[in-house]
């Protein structure tokens, strides 16, 4: 029989913190992040490095998908980084 589903064509199994790198995007408030990091153990050594690294990562693709307009953004987060 055929019933309804929910597929979702970009799952991700990785670490949690990848959730961060569109961060950017997601405009959610202090309230939002609270919440999270109530429920998901927080690694702080290092985390604001992996979070620009995989912020980096997403920046880099829309740069890639949707042009030099992301440049600017992509050259600065790559020079904070090294």
């Amino acid at each position: 029989a055929m019933e309804p589903c929910v597929f979702d064509p970009a799952c991700y199994y990785g670490h949690s913190e990848a959730e961060f790198g569109m961060k950017w995007c997601a405009g959610f408030d202090g309230e939002f992040w609270a919440g999270y990091w109530s429920v998901v153990e927080k690694c702080e050594k290092g985390f604001e490095e992996r979070s620009r690294l995989y912020e980096a990562y997403h920046i880099l693709n829309h740069m890639n998908l949707f042009g030099g307009g992301y440049r600017g953004s992509a050259v600065g987060l790559l020079r904070s980084l090294v």
